[in-house]
Formats: structure tokens, C-alpha cells, sequence
């Protein structure tokens, strides 16, 4: 799932309207942001989930790291916590508790999606059992819940933007323009894996 994460920056946005997309955006992609470093550093990988499978969901991802249970509370603890210390006074007083959940949220989708691959402790300390509801066994339903979450994200973020704007035009062409990165990033998932 990588579109479904852009969707919930969306809703998250009709909702808040006063923190910044670009920040709940790269909020919904947090745990992914820690584990490119981390995969090119040969720490944790993308491999298929059984020879030969191919298309969406196909991947089995080894990142004891970037997306355990622990590792992903901590890092939407920190980075809720900066938001507050540095940015509530701008975005306002709930606003890292608000990014902190879009941060967790990329965990709880991933955990929906995921096959078992999902580490709770960082680095499978003490080698508990291995996390993941496993919709991406049956694609076309991951494929629904992940376009059901852009649409939200879309639909709800235009209608805001609509709302809140004066310039209604330039409202909704600001909107359809997001909503074509989300719903460009929904194609782009389905087509890379």
C-alpha cells in the first residue's frame, strides 16, 4: 500500500485544514521514509512473497526496523512531539497528536495489507510472531480498500478546498490536482508491484 497512505493525508486534511498537506503527505509515508535508508543499507528488503508472483501485493517486505509495532509507536511519539514543540502555535495545539496518528496510520493500513511480515519488537527482538492481516492475498480487495481510501482522501480534500477558497475554480483545480497525485500514485502502486 503506498496510494492508501497519500488517501488518508487527505481525509486527515478536509479535517484539518490548518496543517499543511505537504506535512501529512510525508507524515503518511514516515515508517517508508525510514526504511529506504535502511534497505539500501542492506538492513531490511523487498522480495517476492513466493517465486514466480508477480502484480499488486506481491512483495514480501523484511523490514524488522522501520516496521515493527514498537519502532512505529516510537516514531509517531517523536515526531508528534516536534510537530507540538516546534509547529502547534502554526498548525495548532493538537496538531503533533494529529500528525503522530497519520504517522501510526501507515502501521495499522500496513498491518491490514501485509502478509505475516510485520515484526513487533525492532530487529525481531525476543523472535515474537510475525504480524499481518494478509489482504494482499486477495489483490482485488487490497485494490478496493487502497482506491476506497484515495477516493475518500480526493473527494473530501476537493470538497474542503471548495469550501474554503473564494475562487472557486482555482479551489477545484487546486483540488483536482491532488487528487491526480493520489489518484496517479493509486495507478503507479498497482502497476510497480
Amino acid at each position: 500500500m503506498f496510494a492508501g497512505h497519500f488517501g488518508v493525508a487527505g481525509i486527515v486534511k478536509a479535517w484539518r485544514p490548518g496543517i499543511p498537506m505537504a506535512a501529512l503527505l510525508v507524515a503518511s509515508q514516515a515508517p517508508d521514509l525510514v526504511f529506504a535508508p535502511l534497505s539500501v543499507m542492506g538492513l531490511e528488503s523487498l522480495d517476492p512473497a513466493e517465486p514466480g508472483l508477480s502484480g499488486y501485493g506481491s512483495l514480501l517486505i523484511t523490514a524488522p526496523f522501520s516496521h515493527s509495532l514498537v519502532s512505529n509507536v516510537i516514531l509517531a511519539v517523536v515526531v508528534g512531539s516536534l510537530v507540538h514543540l516546534f509547529l502547534r502555535r502554526r498548525w495548532g495545539a493538537d496538531a503533533g497528536w494529529v500528525i503522530g496518528g497519520v504517522v501510526f496510520s501507515h502501521w495499522l493500513l500496513d498491518l491490514l495489507v501485509h502478509r505475516p511480515d510485520m515484526h513487533v519488537l525492532p530487529g525481531d527482538v525476543g523472535g515474537l510472531p510475525l504480524l499481518g492481516l494478509g489482504l494482499w492475498e486477495l489483490p482485488v480487495a487490497a485494490a478496493v480498500v487502497e482506491g476506497a481510501l484515495v477516493v475518500a482522501g480526493t473527494v473530501l480534500y476537493g470538497w474542503r478546498v471548495s469550501r474554503d477558497l473564494p475562487d472557486r475554480r482555482r479551489a477545484w483545480a487546486y483540488g483536482a490536482g491532488v487528487g491526480a497525485l493520489l489518484v496517479g500514485s493509486f495507478v503507479f502502486d498497482l502497476l510497480a508491484s
